[in-house]
């Protein structure tokens, strides 16, 4: 069997492709390129790609997204495709109540964040209804794939967003921006559906520091090809201030201006994020106030959104968290022929020798990897198709994610 096997239409067409890449992102949509000779390779907007690796595991599975023909003087005609994973649709469907609401199926100020709390749960109630078979006008019905696990006992998020209607991805970005939802899409074929979508409490993941660690610059221990260390200051905060509605419209302000029903300026009562204690986010702001000057931003939700604070509360704690530092990034390319033995989410270590930057040694969360295959080559860790030359095949954290 080759490395990978790619199935389109039920059709084996492995001898067809000429290369091949494969992006699997954190609570993103995975993606596939595959260049093929137009002759060979007649399919369509309608087509479906599974891949298949070595061993029997089915890598990815999803619908095209674009199509390219390109052909000059030099060469006979190829084409380019482009397959997405079904999880993509999520930006093209509303949030709606659900059952519970007692009114299913509305989107226009719904109430399913502050009757579930905590994310995964509030990801189960709107995805149950947009699946709902038929034509309902309160639903859109099957989207090639089907709901697995929702974790329970996570921290509460409760709160209202200020702008309603949303579609699902925009709550579901929301929710994770918190650090509190890691969404999964496991790929299956079963029934028509693609993909098993799977949500956990922001700790999704296997620690594989002891199996998988790239060194780069570091002689004849090295295993990666390129390496780049980024530290980025303009996104440093060290004074959040989060204003929340309705606004108060006292006889002094009768236009609200100035009165608002609640704020979060870092002396409030927090929910208890497992991962990130309130008190060493205040801690680390003391010290960064103190290392970079004071920085403040100021967020204003206009809406009803001082009822329930959850949701703020934790978004303060996280987006302070993710800013109080310049934020420090790992971009990696292993050598040729290393294929991938990790997942999304999963904690790898990664290091470089003392002529880099005076070198590093860090454990970090995989936020993306993409891998190459050609039609007899292995696959390994490398840019996708298309991409700049360079550009990292594994993408991890910045050190601020952990605690």
């Amino acid at each position: 069997m080759p490395a990978v096997q790619s199935i389109v239409d039920g059709v084996d067409v492995t001898q067809y492709v000429l290369d091949g890449s494969t992006s699997h992102m954190h609570n993103q949509p995975s993606q596939v390129t595959i260049m093929a000779p137009t002759r060979l390779a007649p399919w369509e907007p309608t087509s479906r790609l599974k891949l298949v690796l070595e061993g029997g595991a089915l890598d990815f599975h999803g619908a095209c997204s674009g199509i390219e023909h390109s052909g000059d003087e030099s060469a006979p005609p190829y084409s380019k495709y482009t397959f997405t994973a079904p999880s993509a649709i999520l930006e093209y469907r509303p949030a709606r109540d659900g059952a519970a609401s007692g009114d299913p199926g509305d989107f226009s100020k719904p109430g399913f964040i502050e009757r579930n709390e905590t994310a995964p749960q509030i990801m189960e109630e709107i995805l149950t209804q947009s699946l709902i078979a038929g034509d309902p006008p309160d639903a859109e019905g099957p989207a090639g794939f089907t709901l697995g696990t929702f974790a329970t006992g996570g921290a509460s998020m409760v709160g209202m967003p200020a702008d309603w209607p949303m579609n699902i991805s925009e709550v579901m970005s929301m929710l994770a921006e918190t650090g509190q939802l890691d969404m999964v899409e496991t790929f299956i074929d079963s029934g028509g559906n693609m993909s098993q979508l799977s949500f956990y409490n922001g700790d999704y993941g296997a620690n594989k520091t002891g199996s998988v660690w790239f060194r780069y610059a570091e002689g004849s221990s090295s295993n990666a090809r390129a390496c780049r260390w980024t530290f980025d200051m303009s996104e440093i905060m060290n004074k959040l201030w989060i204003y929340l509605g309705p606004r108060v419209k006292p006889k002094s302000d009768p236009q609200g201006d100035q009165h608002w029903a609640a704020n979060i300026t870092g002396d409030s009562t927090f929910p208890d994020l497992p991962r990130l204690p309130a008190s060493v986010v205040l801690a680390a702001r003391d010290a960064s106030q103190t290392s970079y000057f004071v920085r403040m931003l100021i967020r204003i939700f206009d809406g009803d959104e001082s009822v329930l604070l959850d949701l703020y509360k934790a978004w303060w704690l996280t987006e302070s968290w993710l800013r109080l530092k310049p934020k420090q990034l790992i971009s990696i390319t292993p050598h040729r022929g290393i294929a991938p033995t990790f997942r999304c989410g999963d904690v790898i270590r990664i290091s470089a020798g003392t002529d880099f930057a005076g070198g590093f040694d860090k454990v970090q969360r995989v936020m993306g990897y993409s891998y190459r295959w050609t039609k007899d080559g292995p696959i390994e860790l490398g840019e996708p198709i298309g991409a700049p030359a360079g550009t990292a095949a594994v993408v991890t954290t910045a050190d601020q994610e952990g605690v």
